[in-house]
C-alpha cells in the first residue's frame, strides 16, 4: 500500500507535526510537490493533518486486524489435545452458562468450550488448561487397557474416546486430574488442580459402578448349558433387572460367572422378549446409536430382529458427556422400551468382551 512506505509515512508525519513553519516556507508534502506559504497553504496544511491521521489510524488497525486474523488462523477447527474443555468451563463459569447450555448447537460439550476460546477466549487471555501436558496419553493407555483393545494406543485415538465417552465416565486424564463436573456435567464445587508428571503411569482399574459385582475368578453357576464354541453366555433376569455373564467351566459348560450387572429391561407396553438368542452384531465402534425415542445411546449390540439390543443408557443428545440422569437411577428397574440397558461402564465392557455368536437368556 502507498501510504505504509516507512519513508513516506514518516516523511508526512515530520511535515505535518512542524506547527511553526514559516509562511513563506516551502514545505515538501510527498516527492515532487509544493506547497508555498499563503492562507491556501494552512488549509492545505489542515486538510493532509486529518488524512495523515486517518491514514495512520487506517494502517494501525489493519496490521492489528492482519494479526489477530493470522493467530486465529493458526488454531485448529477441532479440539486439540492441549484443550481441556472441563478445566476452563470450571474456572470460568461465565462461559459455561453460556456455551455449556447449548453446547449441541456447537457439536458437543468440547467443541462449545473449544469454539469459545477459539474466537475470544483467546483474545481474552483467558487460560485454556492447567497445563499443556494435561492429557497423559501413557497414562491413560496404562489405566484403561480396554479403551486400548476398542481405540488403540495413538494418543489422539485416546483424546477422543476421553472426550466422548471417557469424561462422563469419570475416567482421569492424568494421574492426578480432579474432575469439577459430575457424571450429570454439573459443577462439583472441586478445585482443579494442575497435573503432575508422573515417572511411571500407575495403573488403575476399570471404573465400577456400585451396582456391578465382578468376581475374581469367577463364582461357579452352574447353568448346564453345554458351550456353543463362544466363551461367554449371557443371561438376563427380567424380574431382578440383572443381567449375568457366565464363561465355560471344566465340564465343558457355562457355569462361571464372571460378572453381574444392573440393566433395565422393557416397561409396561415395550417388553423385552424371553427366549434364547444369539448377538450377531456390535455397532460399528461401539458409536452412537440413534433410540426410537429420539435419544442417542452407545456400545450397542443387536441379538434379536427389530431393533433389540444390548446398550448403554441414553443420551438426551448426541455427543452428549453425560447419559440422561433418570435413566441412569432407573438401572435395576423396567425402563427400556425393549432393549437392554447397562451402565455405559458396563455396556462398554459387554462389548469389548463377547463377540459375536454368543449365547443370550432372556427370561424371568
Amino acid at each position: 500500500m502507498f501510504f505504509t512506505h516507512p519513508g513516506i509515512l514518516s516523511l508526512i508525519i515530520k511535515n505535518v507535526k512542524n506547527k511553526n513553519v514559516n509562511r513563506d516556507e516551502k514545505i515538501r508534502v510527498l516527492p515532487g510537490f509544493r506547497i508555498r506559504g499563503t492562507k491556501r497553504r494552512l488549509k492545505m496544511n489542515n486538510l493532509i493533518r486529518r488524512i495523515v491521521n486517518v491514514l495512520v489510524l487506517s494502517v494501525v488497525i489493519v496490521l492489528s486486524s492482519g494479526l489477530a486474523v493470522h493467530a486465529a488462523g493458526n488454531l485448529p477447527q477441532s479440539t486439540p489435545v492441549w484443550f481441556d474443555a472441563e478445566y476452563y468451563a470450571s474456572i470460568y463459569p461465565d462461559v459455561y452458562a453460556i456455551y455449556g447450555a447449548d453446547a449441541e448447537k456447537y457439536g458437543g460439550f468440547d467443541s462449545a468450550m473449544w469454539f469459545h476460546y477459539k474466537n475470544y477466549g483467546v483474545n481474552e487471555n483467558r487460560i485454556p488448561a492447567a497445563s499443556p501436558d494435561w492429557f497423559d496419553a501413557s497414562y491413560y493407555a496404562s489405566a484403561y487397557p480396554d479403551v486400548v483393545a476398542v481405540y488403540g494406543s495413538s494418543p489422539d485415538k485416546l483424546f477422543e474416546h476421553y472426550k466422548v465417552l471417557g469424561r462422563s465416565e469419570l475416567r482421569r486424564p492424568n494421574a492426578s486430574y480432579v474432575h469439577t463436573l459430575d457424571r450429570n456435567g454439573n459443577p462439583t464445587g472441586a478445585t482443579p488442580s494442575a497435573p503432575q508428571a508422573a515417572t511411571q503411569p500407575q495403573t488403575a482399574a476399570p471404573v465400577q459402578q456400585n451396582e456391578t459385582a465382578t468376581a475374581a475368578g469367577g463364582t461357579y453357576c452352574p447353568t448346564g448349558v453345554p458351550s456353543n464354541g463362544s466363551p461367554y453366555y449371557i443371561i438376563v433376569d427380567r424380574t431382578y433387572n440383572v443381567c449375568n455373564v457366565l464363561t465355560v467351566g471344566s465340564d465343558g459348560t457355562y457355569c462361571q460367572l464372571i460378572r453381574s450387572m444392573l440393566c433395565s429391561t422393557g416397561r409396561a407396553g415395550h417388553g423385552t422378549p424371553g427366549g434364547t438368542f444369539t448377538i450377531y452384531e456390535h455397532t460399528a465402534g461401539g458409536g452412537w446409536c440413534y433410540m426410537a425415542d429420539g435419544t442417542w445411546a452407545v456400545w450397542g449390540m443387536r441379538f434379536r430382529t427389530g431393533g433389540y439390543m444390548f446398550h448403554s443408557v441414553c443420551f438426551a443428545k448426541k455427543y452428549d458427556p453425560y447419559p440422561i440422569p433418570e435413566e441412569v437411577a432407573a438401572l435395576g428397574s423396567k425402563a427400556s422400551l425393549g432393549c437392554v440397558r447397562l451402565s455405559v461402564d458396563d455396556a462398554m465392557w459387554l462389548y469389548n468382551t463377547v463377540p459375536d455368536g454368543t449365547l443370550v437368556t432372556i427370561g424371568n
